[in-house]
């Protein structure tokens, strides 16, 4: 059987396609590139935000348009997780909706057998390219944030034994993997829930002994879990890259009580006085959400110095999105306009965009390591990758000039040159 697959949402959600995927291949299904050329197409979607849900929904229309042509069409993730009595009614033409509890089932309702001792964890069909992973430790999440939706699609925090995704890292090594992408709904909050206290550490203590994973890198972690020792920890350690991701939603006292975010200002504050008195040159993703239904203009306006005071490295910006079954959904109105939420949007974008730009500016001059991820899509000799203060493709690249040859999945020691459209660097490999 040949099997086509769209992924959309974010890297977990990969990790489940690449799992899914896995074990088709395992049963003899051969993944084709072409959703032309494939017998069954499977959409992995999304269903967290507006947005997300949108292009969903777009997504399964449009290759609905292929029936017509004989595909099987199965459709699973988050969206179907949420609506899935409703898709079927509106959209007969998919041949099956799967929840996320029958996911890892999806081979068997195809018809195909998998031999019994598959190990569906040391087995994905990797979508990323070979030298990097995400790494998925736990499942789902305890907090209760009044606009997030992410409770009731994936249930509660369940982390996996450390055992287990020990094995999956060594199994991911073995195959070449350089970079080790940790990636959860609450990774700060792994191992409360299998062994009474934070294991996060520990864990990482594992993987960096593995023979062959260079970088670590840490994602989705809550600012309640961050403290100093957090950044001790990554001063100590010789495979955690000195970058990590950590969603503040806003800076504002009342906006994050209404949030139900269970941490005020003065915590973010003190994170990145942390991050400043032990590890200065670290990089931090960050992200916030604008037109909140009780943020007022001058909550807005607050959020903008603060975020020029912050200046975090990366910052993403989304506008708020009224999703049914929340506390915010049932308890406010979203009374913000569309317009208004996006020119907040745009304004933190634009403060965004110069801070990015200086944070590069300030990396010219210096030697840094890139891990080379492939060619430039415009000067296809051109090598491109990354140093430690982006992650894979979400953000800047650095395109490397150099008259040897290098190889993806290799690092090279370059210096940095100059800025290229804000966002990424160029440099000379030495």
């Amino acid at each position: 059987m040949k099997i086509g697959v769209i992924s959309l949402g974010c890297p977990k959600n990969l990790v489940d396609t690449e799992t899914v995927l896995g074990k088709l291949k395992a049963g003899k299904a051969e993944i084709v590139p072409e959703l032309e050329e494939a017998e069954v197409i499977l959409i992995n979607t999304c269903g967290f935000i507006d947005r997300a849900k949108e292009e969903s929904i777009d997504t399964i229309l449009e290759i609905s348009k292929l029936k017509e042509k004989g595909k099987k069409i199965v459709v699973t993730g988050c969206l179907v997780e949420r609506y899935k009595d409703q898709l079927e009614k509106e959209i007969p033409e998919v041949d099956m909706f799967i929840n996320l509890k029958e996911e890892l089932l999806i081979p068997e309702k195809l018809g195909i057998k998998v031999p019994e001792e598959f190990d569906i964890y040391k087995n994905r069909v990797l979508a990323t390219p070979s030298h990097t992973a995400y790494l998925k430790i736990s499942e789902g999440c305890d907090h209760t944030c009044a606009f997030c939706a992410i409770p009731q699609i994936r249930g509660r925090h369940r982390s996996r034994p450390i055992k287990d995704i020990v094995e999956e890292a060594k199994a991911l090594a073995d195959r070449g993997v350089k970079e080790i992408n940790i990636v959860s709904q609450d990774t700060g909050f792994y191992g409360i829930d299998l062994y009474g206290e934070p294991k996060l550490w520990e864990l990482i203590k594992k993987i960096e002994k593995i023979q062959g994973i260079k970088w670590i890198r840490l994602y989705y972690l809550y600012p309640t879990t961050v403290d100093e020792d957090f950044f001790k920890k990554m001063v100590d350690s010789e495979k955690v890259v000195k970058y990590f991701e950590m969603p503040i939603q806003h800076s504002e006292d009342k906006i994050l009580k209404d949030m139900m975010r269970g941490y005020r200002k003065n915590r973010i504050e003190k994170i990145i006085e942390w991050k400043e008195k032990y590890i200065p040159e670290a990089a931090v993703r960050s992200a916030v959400i604008v037109g909140f239904p009780t943020e007022k203009e001058k909550d807005f306006e607050a959020m903008r110095r603060f975020i020029s005071d912050a200046k975090f490295d990366w910052l993403g910006v989304f506008t708020y999105s009224h999703e049914e079954g929340t506390v915010a959904y049932e308890k406010f109105e979203d009374s913000i306009p569309e317009e208004e939420k996006l020119r907040r949007k745009n304004e933190i974008d634009a403060i965004q965009e110069k801070i990015t730009e200086e944070k590069n500016r300030q990396l010219i001059g210096k030697e840094l390591d890139v891990l080379i991820d492939g060619f430039s899509e415009e000067w296809e000799t051109l090598p491109v990758g990354r140093t430690y203060r982006s992650a894979f493709e979400i953000d800047g690249i650095t395109y490397i000039e150099t008259e040897e040859p290098v190889k993806i999945g290799e690092f090279a020691k370059v210096k940095i040159k100059d800025v290229v459209d804000t966002v990424d660097t160029v440099g000379e490999a030495l």
